[in-house]
């Protein structure tokens, strides 16, 4: 398990570092004390000093020296650095460490996160909320899990809670600073851009971030190390094979055949396969992938919340065991590429009052693919509400039930499944009515707000992925900030067409790409894999249910749960997955819990070795 604490300047704190199971340091305030304490994967903490000043980044950056020295130089302070210029390449946290004051901060896009909790009085902070937890003992927040039993994700801000109390994420794109004595405040660093850019004009700026993203990965491998990357016949993934291809690497690609016979996914995958004759191509067959659900064939380390990839986390070991087998360390996935280059229907409302005929005929367009009934389409074209009145909105419609039709509001329904019980409606209701009162949207329109919320979504899912999978190491370039910020400037009616397939993409890969696989149309599904899953595996999930966590806690009714195991459909599908998936992590965090303290005894001693003088000398 991978982690690092961030430790305040302060004669105080030094004690805290002996109390984190297995930590090293690595890195130390410039007056000698422990700064930055944890474990990191080889090559992913480079730190550069200079007098009083320190700076660290960790975690995946294809920069050069050369471009952290640029960075020393602007930091005088540790709210300097607020511009996208200052946004380093690749995927990494940054923190700052200046005459005794320090910050920290993750990424825009939310892959990287930061957790703050309250130590002994003074602030300190995380990359992962567990390790907090555990320095704390802080109990879990039933308010939390019962909202997060909602068919759809937690809405802003209730997405920046965790699932422990009084542990906190830092809002992505915002800085957490620190006094030396401890004390605390955000920062905001980054805002997104606002989205005027046409396709013509945003397209340059997205194949350029794209294409220094892979290229940035592949140079910091050594010549004969491959770069391993997902083939799954996907647009998103088949994109970052040919560039990895354009770069130069030794290329090992991976195709997964799902059960799925609707699933065309692998006939475009061996149409690039064509294209990409020097890659060497792994497939893993339909019947040597393990079924949704099965349990893995090794130990997967323990997640900071519930990850909703439990149904594939079989099948995730196994592509990653290929990989292995092929010396692949670096890995390159796809996923985050359908946040960043479309757009959500949510951005109609906002067109209308600019351009009626164009939000017309583009409200045309997605009610003819989607099926939405006419007059609640026209209803929410119409709407105005604010974000805090559709939230407040949205409390009284916990228990509602689920209605199809159009998206237009600040986000998708938040409904409760039907195992929830009165509590845990009431728990969720509190959290809502209390995020109503003071919420603020992550940007001023309703379409640019959501695909904001729906990157930090899929952020969190894929933080969580590789918090599960450490080998290889998965890196993500459709969730890098230089990425994000150059899909985001984009005009959603351009992002969101009803009548083209990711043309971002399209236009800005035009000549990488084949145009043929640029031109896809559709977009695989799994559904028949999933519920194969559920049949092939029924027996240990029921024993789950049967052992429910939550229902100890009185806040899910186990009988409709089984139900809807039993009988699975599509109505149930996504509620079924989230509650099977928080109750998995329950179940592993209840039986890893035991007395910390016999684990802490070898690091404390470790750490009793460690004064301020002998650490400053020893640290490079």
């Amino acid at each position: 398990m991978y982690w690092f604490v961030v430790v305040p300047d302060c004669a105080a704190a030094q004690t805290l570092p002996g109390l984190l199971s297995g930590a090293e340091l690595l890195a130390a305030h410039a007056s000698g004390r422990p700064w930055l304490v944890g474990r990191m994967p080889t090559g992913q903490c480079t730190v550069l000093a200079e007098g009083d000043q320190r700076l660290a980044v960790l975690g995946h950056h294809p920069g050069t020296a050369r471009d952290l020295a640029r960075l020393a130089r602007r930091t005088g302070r540790v709210e300097d650095l607020t511009t996208s210029a200052d946004v380093l390449p690749g995927s990494a946290h940054l923190a700052l460490s200046v005459d005794g004051h320090v910050r920290v901060q993750g990424t825009a896009s939310g892959l990287r996160r930061v957790y703050r909790t309250t130590w002994r009085g003074m602030t300190v902070a995380a990359d992962r909320a567990d390790v907090l937890a555990e320095l704390t003992g802080a109990e879990l927040d039933d308010r939390w899990l019962a909202a997060s039993l909602m068919t759809s994700e937690l809405p802003y801000p209730l997405s920046d809670l965790s699932a422990w109390r009084q542990i906190d994420a830092v809002p992505p794109g915002s800085a957490l600073l620190l006094t030396p004595d401890g004390r605390a405040r955000t920062y905001r660093w980054w805002q997104p851009p606002a989205p005027v850019l046409s396709l013509a004009e945003g397209a340059p700026a997205v194949r350029e971030a794209l294409s220094a993203a892979v290229s940035g990965r592949a140079n910091a491998l050594g010549a004969a190390e491959p770069l391993g990357c997902d083939l799954s016949g996907g647009l998103d993934s088949t994109s970052l094979c040919f560039l990895a291809h354009q770069a130069g690497v030794r290329l090992v690609t991976l195709t997964v055949q799902l059960r799925d016979p609707a699933n065309d996914d692998v006939l475009w995958a061996d149409h690039a396969a064509r294209d990409l004759p020097h890659a060497t191509r792994l497939v893993l067959s339909s019947d040597q992938a393990p079924a949704q659900y099965a349990a893995p064939d090794r130990a997967t380390p323990a997640t900071d919340a519930p990850s909703l990839l439990l149904r594939s986390r079989a099948l995730l070991n196994a592509c990653a065991q290929r990989y292995t087998l092929h010396h692949v360390a670096v890995q390159l996935a796809g996923h985050g590429g359908d946040e960043v280059l479309q757009a959500p229907p949510g951005y109609l409302p906002d067109l209308l009052p600019r351009h009626p005929l164009r939000a017309l005929r583009h409200a045309r367009g997605h009610r003819s693919q989607h099926r939405w009934p006419p007059a609640r389409t026209l209803r929410g074209l119409t709407d105005r509400r604010t974000y805090a009145h559709w939230l407040a909105d949205e409390e009284c419609l916990l228990r509602a039930p689920q209605r199809a039709g159009p998206l237009f509001g600040w986000g998708p329904p938040l409904r409760l499944p039907p195992w929830a019980t009165p509590r845990a409606a009431e728990e969720a209701a509190a959290l809502l009515r209390e995020a109503a009162h003071q919420a603020r949207p992550l940007a001023p329109e309703r379409g640019q707000h959501q695909a904001i919320h729906r990157v930090h979504v899929a952020a969190q899912l894929y933080r969580l992925m590789r918090q599960d999978l450490t080998e290889p190491w998965i890196t993500l370039p459709f969730l890098d900030d230089r990425v994000l910020q150059a899909c985001l400037a984009v005009r959603l009616d351009e992002r969101g067409t009803p009548w083209t397939y990711k043309p971002l993409l399209a236009a800005a890969l035009n000549g990488t790409v084949p145009t043929a696989l640029l031109t896809r149309t559709t977009k695989a599904d799994s559904g028949s894999d999933f519920y194969q899953g559920l049949r092939r595996n029924r027996r240990q999930l029921l024993d789950l249910i049967d052992g429910s966590q939550l229902a100890q806690r009185d806040l899910i009714d186990p009988a409709p749960l089984r139900t809807a195991l039993l009988s699975p459909g599509s109505r149930t599908a996504n509620a079924l997955e989230k509650t099977l998936a928080f109750e998995t992590w329950l179940t592993r965090l209840t039986a890893r819990r035991r007395s910390p303290r016999q684990e802490w005894s070898a690091s404390a001693e470790a750490f009793r070795m460690f004064t301020p003088r002998n650490s400053a000398e020893g640290h490079p």
